[in-house]
């Protein structure tokens, strides 16, 4: 009877336990859900891409399947070489007006006839350079051209990384003398992904990615880029696409499912391990040497062999952003590895930091534009100047 009572008693504890336990998993789960939201094909958590709930789901065959209707003036367009591009003679107004070369140029100038093909400066590079968030007189390669009296033709693309910059500069049907390549932090990631933000943050628009073999040499994977329904096939193959193994950070816990994919509190698990074990410091720092700084560190000197080809003058124009504005907090001088390393290759380097850091740390409205990630017109106007100022100089010496 004793043995009887003793046993029962334990079942209930065991009874109690497993309720108290499914009560408390059945409420972790629950909000868990409700602090994740839907974006495109990702779910995130608290709403922060960089806490992207895995696997990824595949994203929605419908818009896949729909024909984009590209207008013949739309500003930003697919383009199979660099996965895209800004259009010829495109339009996004009040801002974004294009020439029929596909380069940026003032509302003034937008669809008139251009007769050359020559320019004294040509720039590349992400947004930055493209000058997003203010009209094109008050982007920086604007303002150089204005202070230089010379011409200089806007390629600056937004979303671009390293590698499509410095292709855009390939692929361009003008002639110049010098190219002026525009780096923000963000675009050394960008150049290990082979999709626009990487895959782990839902890209959903392929780029091209260089590729060194073991004898020096380089092809380029993903050319034509995929687009519309073939890269949706490749979502839809998940761990079994060799496309996105070309991706730096790629990784089968992005796609691999199994039954406790159901539970949330699994899967926020898996993106925690992917987290700690994939998603390292700033590639640019060059901290615990990161193998992808030196993949990058190719890609530049295949830019410089190429404007030395070319004859034309390659110069590095390293632009502080908000990565770099937090970095300056915990490295003093966090460029410095990448322009010691720029130099050796033979590159002339620019870094326009000192007045931009200053005026942010007093007033960061007035170097980023209220949308709170580009430059306003003053920051361009203390970049363009100080380019100048350091061409000037430079061309002095060489005279």
């Amino acid at each position: 009877m004793i043995y009887t009572l003793k046993l029962n008693s334990f079942f209930k504890k065991i009874i109690f336990f497993i309720l108290i336990f499914s009560l408390s998993f059945t409420v972790v789960e629950l909000f868990l859900r409700s602090v994740s939201s839907q974006h495109g094909h990702v779910l995130r958590l608290l709403n922060r891409p960089w806490y992207t709930i895995l696997p990824l789901n595949v994203p929605d065959k419908s818009s896949y399947k729909k024909e984009q209707k590209i207008k013949s003036t739309s500003y930003r367009v697919y383009d199979p070489m660099l996965g895209w591009k800004i259009n010829s003679n495109g339009e996004q107004p009040p801002l974004y007006f294009s020439s029929s070369y596909g380069s940026r140029v003032p509302k003034s100038e937008y669809q008139m006839e251009i007769n050359s093909r020559k320019a004294e400066i040509i720039t590349i590079g992400d947004s930055f350079t493209h000058g997003d968030e203010v009209f094109c007189e008050e982007s920086w390669p604007y303002l150089l051209g204005q202070l230089r009296n010379e011409k200089v033709v806007n390629l600056g693309v937004s979303g671009y990384g390293i590698d499509q910059a410095i292709l855009s500069y390939l692929y361009s049907p003008i002639e110049t003398e010098t190219v002026v390549l525009g780096i923000i932090p963000g675009d050394f990631e960008r150049a290990t992904n082979i999709v626009y933000k990487g895959i782990y943050y839902g890209g959903n628009k392929s780029k091209p990615m260089f590729y060194f073999k073991d004898d020096g040499s380089y092809e380029l994977k993903n050319q034509p880029c995929l687009s519309g329904m073939d890269l949706w096939n490749e979502f839809n193959l998940g761990v079994k696409s060799d496309f996105f193994k070309n991706d730096k950070s790629y990784s089968d816990v992005l796609f691999k499912k199994g039954l406790l994919n159901k539970l949330l509190s699994f899967r926020i698990l898996k993106m925690l391990k992917y987290r700690y074990d994939y998603i390292k410091p700033p590639i640019y720092l060059k901290i615990n040497d990161d193998p992808n700084y030196d993949y990058i560190l190719k890609i530049l000197k295949v830019f410089y062999e190429e404007c030395g080809r070319n004859k034309d003058f390659p110069i590095i124009l390293l632009l502080d952003n908000n990565n770099t504005f937090s970095d300056r907090k915990k490295y003093q001088m966090p460029w410095n590895h990448i322009i010691a390393d720029l130099k050796e290759i033979g590159f002339f380097v620019i870094e326009p930091s000192n007045k931009i850091v200053r005026m942010y740390n007093k007033d960061p409205l007035s170097i980023i534009n209220e949308g709170g990630v580009h430059y306003t017109p003053l920051a361009n106007e203390i970049v363009a100047e100080y380019v100048h100022e350091n061409l000037k100089s430079h061309f002095n010496k060489v005279r």
